[in-house]
């Protein structure tokens, strides 16, 4: 690999990948809603070992999350990182989760419209929520069929279970800037141990319930992180990334049910993803509308799922969930959170007005 001076680099490659990882996420949930099950999805079938199509494109969005945030950890205050973090995460979520609690919760609870409004729980709701978006996955008294057919009958949104991961990263890495130890061999010591771990030991955690979200996915946010460090000193390496797209695949054949097999194709993400010889669609205008895309996923194949009733079928509940997802991104980018990420630049005492503005309002509002 040639060595080489970034710092501040642009890819723009980022933007078609990360969606075509929102929208693997939704065609794998597609079999699971419509037939309760993701038994006869593709990946799942062909590797086995829950190898479904979109773990791996979680496993995208946290490798190239961990690269582009950790660019972006270079410069600036810790305090000022993770504001940064915060614009880009909340605000697209709180809409979401509004849009859950005051739009789908009325029309898909058992208790009707009026009676969901005055006996739920509202602003508790929707704090814990926000605070917590596992709560969101099952929100009181909403439910899309009957759930005595399945489990996932009350659930508003599966895919919000990686939202405290990431923010679990931010917080990671924000510590590492306040102490000055966001450096390449720490980060890659600590993949190491991620990797190990699981190798050797079954279940290395005392309370796998509680953390083993966290351990399963941050080694990936982690190994990302570390190929920033590659990539600002070497540019990538075509016959390197073969070399490991190549080790990855024998993983997956040999050992399917390795959770960190798959991190051996984070290296030929990165060289596609930063390399200058490969020009990916921008999608300039269309905007970086993957996470808005990955957030309402979910709860429009659950509601779709519903209207198809018993002609459900997973290739029509994806075939209208996709584009109907990706329109709601769309609107949830320019509408939303890319006037929210104007705000980054502003200093903590602005950060703090803003805030406390926000609270106000909020509570003005919901006081009786």
């Amino acid at each position: 690999m040639h060595r080489r001076e970034i710092k501040k680099a642009y890819y723009p490659n980022f933007n078609l990948i990360r969606l075509v990882a929102a929208s693997t996420v939704i065609f794998s949930h597609a079999f699971l809603i419509s037939e309760k099950t993701s038994a006869n999805e593709p990946f799942e079938r062909l590797i086995g070992g829950g190898n479904i199509l979109g773990i791996f494109g979680v496993y995208v969005f946290f490798i190239t999350s961990g690269f582009l945030v950790t660019q972006s950890a270079q410069s600036g205050s810790a305090s000022g990182f993770l504001w940064r973090r915060a614009l880009r995460i909340y605000p697209a979520l709180v809409v979401c989760t509004l849009l859950s609690v005051y739009v789908l919760g009325p029309f898909f609870s058992p208790l009707g419209i009026s009676a969901y409004l005055r006996n739920s729980l509202h602003v508790k709701t929707t704090v814990h929520a926000v605070l917590d978006p596992n709560y969101g996955m099952i929100l009181p008294h909403v439910q899309f069929y009957d759930p005595a057919i399945s489990w996932l009958a009350t659930f508003v949104n599966g895919s919000l279970w990686t939202i405290p991961q990431e923010i679990f990263c931010y917080l990671i890495l924000a510590a590492l800037m306040a102490i000055g130890l966001l450096r390449a061999p720490l980060i890659a010591s600590s993949v190491a141990v991620g990797v190990i771990l699981e190798l050797f030991f079954d279940s290395p955690w005392p309370d796998r319930k509680l953390i083993t979200d966290f351990t399963y996915i941050a080694p990936y946010f982690l190994c990302g992180s570390l190929l920033w460090f590659v990539a600002a000193k070497w540019q990538p390496s075509i016959v390197l990334a073969l070399i490991f797209v190549v080790l990855g695949v024998l993983c997956l054949v040999l050992w399917p049910a390795y959770p960190y097999g798959p991190m051996l194709f984070a290296y030929p993400l990165v060289q596609i993803a930063t390399s200058p010889g490969i020009r990916l669609p921008t999608l300039g205008r269309f905007g970086d509308v993957s996470y808005g895309t990955y957030l309402y996923g979910w709860p429009v194949e659950q509601v779709v799922n519903n209207a198809l009733g018993e002609y459900s079928t997973w290739w029509a509940v994806f075939a209208v969930s996709l584009p109907a997802a990706m329109l709601l991104g769309w609107l949830s980018w320019h509408l939303l959170e890319k006037r929210a990420l104007r705000l980054k630049r502003t200093s903590f005492s602005q950060q703090q007005h803003v805030i406390q503005q926000i609270a106000r309002r909020f509570f003005e509002q919901h006081s009786p």
